[in-house]
């Protein structure tokens, strides 16, 4: 009988949009047997194969496509998706052109355009394109989690959580759009413990409950001293803060006691993925595997312990937690916060981020305190030869940050400016990606009546020339309620002391850990008058600063903050508890 060909290509299409792929590939390439010019089930199979992380076919299925229809404007807009996965931005961002020319009323080229001009540091560009489709069609999700984006990088957090807002009302069933909402409110000043609590909560009400009939009875061997298997979840096993952190544990876990896996996130490697590859037993790509496929895997590689790394940062796997594939799961690292999902039995803090008196109810994981620091800072990775002197070089008196400029609050500039009002010879190095980002302060300092000429800014730099540029800062400042980890860290390793202000979250005490923990418990503030006080009577200290300058990275680096072998031991010393309290109560 002979192939009724719409027919086949709307079965085809159905199976398509509702996941059964291997049906709908079935569809496309029956109709192809018969049709090899069909044009849509050409560029339909090549939208599966990139769905299924197989750009380069995807590229040849979707240009055969164009070619049999040039006027095809998702054509074009899908083939831009292709090369873009490929790396050809400049060809990705001409198909995307080709697609807004062709049809000027679709949104998802327009914002598809505006993701590639901001990957390119082109953020006002793509402001204007996120906006634009927005206006194209109020109902489309994306360019507003974008737009969201842009916003908070620029410390814009009321305009960026009303976003993240609007998105999750577009697309109530998206956990990373919903994600991204509860990161940002981290860094707003006005949100306390107990509302972030709430929102998270929320999350899990929504995305995780759910999911609580997956969960299934654990055949893991019950013996409390056994050798365990311990999963490390995250797709930031490359360069990235978290690997930084999460090495020196991986270099240092017991091998005899536990057995080692990684569970990576993501397509994209580099010389840390290897090198944190060569730390682990067993390593798992599953950048390209559904939520239950992961949990499956994990179930099947019998895990004891599974740990998340991510939390609810970007290309988070909290979903797979909810499921519970584990016996035990616990959280750290990407922000001494809550997740919010019960399937997480604990998180990991310190005595500083989480004073023994501060209440803890506001988690709903239970709270285990290491024995020192929550922190394991490893030395920049430069080779030796390339290790930067932390000697200061000539310049007048600076202040300086570094951080995401995210964390550039409001009340964050305002509290500086009132510090260069009060040391008038004092300037301010800030990092600042954009030419918004640096209007947005120049406008604080027209304010403050604080002349333009005191502020400097540096944009994106490779990893030396960063860590070179503490050499001109004397006195580095933590910015308000989120303060710095990985860059409180390198500036202490550079010679620049920290001052920091320990508020009400525990995002907001990482330098009071890490400080702490270094003897230097005399920077941490408990109030913005002692900040101000405190970080003005430091810069204008010469004999202090050339004091701390030559022993910073020595005091560091004989901490427990960079004891690895010793917090390796505190970490599994935790897990060695947790692991006989399942024992004990199942």
């Amino acid at each position: 009988m002979p192939l009724n060909v719409d027919e086949t290509f709307a079965l085809a299409l159905r199976h398509h949009q509702s996941g059964r792929l291997a049906e709908a590939e079935r569809g496309y390439r029956e109709i192809l047997h018969v049709q090899p010019g069909h044009a849509d089930s050409l560029h339909l199979l090549g939208v599966l194969a990139l769905q299924t992380g197989n750009p380069e076919p995807a590229l040849e299925l979707i240009q055969r496509a164009v070619a049999l229809r040039p006027d095809g404007a998702v054509y074009r807009n899908n083939l831009g998706q292709v090369l873009e996965r490929l790396g050809r931005i400049e060809d990705a961002a001409r198909a995307y052109e080709a697609a807004i020319e062709l049809d000027p009323l679709d949104a998802e080229p327009v914002n598809n355009l505006g993701r590639l001009l901001e990957r390119q540091e082109r953020l006002a560009d793509a402001e204007t394109h996120y906006r634009r489709a927005i206006k194209l069609n109020s109902q489309y999700a994306e360019p507003q989690i974008n737009l969201g984006n842009v916003l908070k990088d620029r410390g814009e957090l009321d305009g960026a959580i009303a976003a993240y807002l609007r998105a999750t009302e577009l697309r109530p069933d998206l956990s990373v759009l919903h994600s991204n909402l509860l990161l940002t409110l981290h860094y707003h000043p006005d949100y306390s413990p107990a509302d972030i609590a709430h929102e998270h909560r929320q999350w899990a009400e929504r995305h995780a409950v759910p999911l609580a009939a997956a969960q299934h009875p654990h055949k893991n061997d019950p013996k409390p001293e056994r050798r365990l298997r311990i999963a490390y979840m995250s797709p930031d096993f490359r360069e990235h803060p978290v690997a930084r952190f999460i090495l020196p544990l991986l270099e240092n876990h017991d091998r005899e006691q536990f057995e080692m896996f990684a569970y990576h996130d993501i397509a994209r490697q580099d010389e840390v993925t290897k090198l944190i590859r060569k730390h682990v037993d067993q390593w798992r790509d599953i950048a390209d595997l559904t939520d239950e496929l992961v949990a499956d895997r994990i179930r099947t590689d019998g895990i004891d312990i599974l740990v998340d790394l991510t939390a609810h940062s970007g290309r988070n796997r909290l979903l797979v937690f909810a499921r519970k594939p584990a016996p035990v799961q616990l959280t750290y690292l990407a922000y001494c916060s809550t997740t919010g999902v019960d399937a997480i039995d604990y998180r990991l803090t310190d005595r500083f981020l989480d004073p023994p008196e501060e209440d803890t109810s506001h988690y709903s994981e239970r709270s285990i305190r290491l024995p020192d620091c929550y922190w394991c800072y490893s030395r920049p990775p430069l080779p030796a030869d390339r290790l930067p002197s932390s000697e200061r070089r000539t310049g007048p008196p600076t202040f300086g940050c570094l951080n995401n400029f995210a964390k550039v609050t409001d009340p964050t500039l305002e509290l500086w400016m009132k510090l260069l009002q009060r040391v008038p010879e004092s300037r301010l190095l800030l990092y600042a990606r954009s030419e918004q980002h640096r209007e947005r302060v120049r406008r604080f300092m027209q304010r403050a009546n604080v002349a333009e000429s005191r502020v400097a800014f540096v944009g994106r730099q490779p990893f030396e020339d960063y860590l070179e540029t503490y050499r001109d800062i004397d006195v580095a400042l933590d910015p308000i309620p989120f303060g710095g980890g990985t860059t409180t860290c390198d500036a202490l390793w550079m010679g620049a002391p920290v001052v920091t202000l320990a508020g009400r979250t525990a995002v907001s005490r990482g330098g009071s850990s890490i400080l702490s923990n270094i003897g230097l418990d005399d920077l941490v503030c408990r109030n913005e008058e002692q900040y101000l006080d405190l970080a003005a009577s430091l810069i204008g200290d010469g004999k202090r600063l050339a004091a701390l300058r030559r022993e910073l990275r020595s005091r560091l680096e004989g901490s427990a903050v960079m004891d690895s072998a010793r917090f390796a031991r505190g970490v599994e010393a935790a897990f060695r508890e947790m692991w006989r309290k399942w024992c004990e109560n199942g």
